[in-house]
């Protein structure tokens, strides 16, 4: 079983169904305002933890109004199964400061988010890629099933796939090359999950100063304690939204070690020492 029957081709790029050409066609003139604040990533390396940490700040610092789901509409360029409009015209109607959501490589993105302006700030969420393809793995088998697509694929044949870059927007480390290039930008914020799962406080701390919002020491300890991974997957799970409740699994460093035969722990230390190597970009695997 092979991913056609899930994902398409555009411009040797595989995208998700649900991201249709009508919608990355819109991409190149979407407007991005002058204070969006944007979390753009390979999905499952720990961008919905991410942008509810981003939302509970922003509400404790009084800049929005409403819940983390009511703000979340998810990556702009996907039409979620809950939804009828994509994530791009829904974001459009709401009030600033906005938060947006992307999947997308560097050259499929507004250029206000490749290229960003005057306020706009920019996270970007990194995770190793072997706890990534495992993630990837579940969170894919369950949103077909979700969407009543009848496929499974086995994860030996999965794991080969994300090595290849024959998985939903392409090759991870490519994908993270292409926003490494602008980690020297100020509008720019790369954050690995494993520090995130090492020392929450320490990056919730690390997002507000980012974000330029100030918060009381005991507000920041709030944000910490409701933002574990424990606590956003029970907040989660009681979602009405289907697609919310399956987002977050174990939420753990070293899980690919349940899933990965001997080999494929060797393919993978190849690929990715053969792409990051010298880039600057290193992981935590454990």
């Amino acid at each position: 079983m092979s991913f056609t029957r899930v994902t398409w081709e555009y411009k040797g790029v595989r995208f998700p169904l649900p991201v249709t050409r009508e919608n990355l066609d819109a991409m190149p003139n979407y407007h991005i305002r002058d204070d969006d604040i944007v979390v753009a990533s390979f999905g499952k390396t720990g961008s919905t933890w991410l942008v509810r940490i981003i939302l509970k700040i922003l509400a404790a610092a009084g800049k929005i109004k409403g819940s983390a789901e009511g703000m979340d509409v998810g990556p702009i360029e996907m039409t979620r199964p809950s939804a009828t409009l994509p994530g791009y015209i829904r974001l459009a109607e709401m009030p600033s400061p906005r938060l947006v959501k992307t999947h997308l490589p560097v050259p499929f993105a507004p250029p206000g988010i490749s290229k960003p302006q005057k306020k706009v700030k920019v996270f970007v969420p990194m995770r190793n890629p072997k706890d990534t393809a495992v993630s990837l793995y579940h969170y894919a088998h369950n949103m077909w099933q979700l969407r009543d697509f009848k496929v499974t694929i086995p994860w030996e044949q999965f794991a080969q796939n994300f090595i290849n870059g024959n998985v939903p927007y392409g090759d991870y480390c490519d994908h993270l090359l292409g926003w490494w290039q602008m980690c020297d930008d100020p509008h720019f914020l790369f954050l690995k999950y494993e520090d995130m799962k090492r020392d929450l406080l320490s990056a919730v701390k690390t997002v507000v100063a980012f974000l330029d919002v100030e918060l009381e020491e005991s507000a920041l300890t709030a944000v910490a304690e409701a933002c574990t991974f424990d606590n956003m997957k029970t907040e989660m799970a009681n979602s009405e939204i289907p697609e919310i409740r399956l987002l977050p699994r174990k939420g753990i460093v070293g899980d690919w070690k349940n899933m990965f035969s001997p080999e494929q722990n060797k393919a993978f230390d190849t690929w990715y020492e053969k792409k990051l190597g010298g880039t600057g970009i290193t992981f935590d695997f454990e």
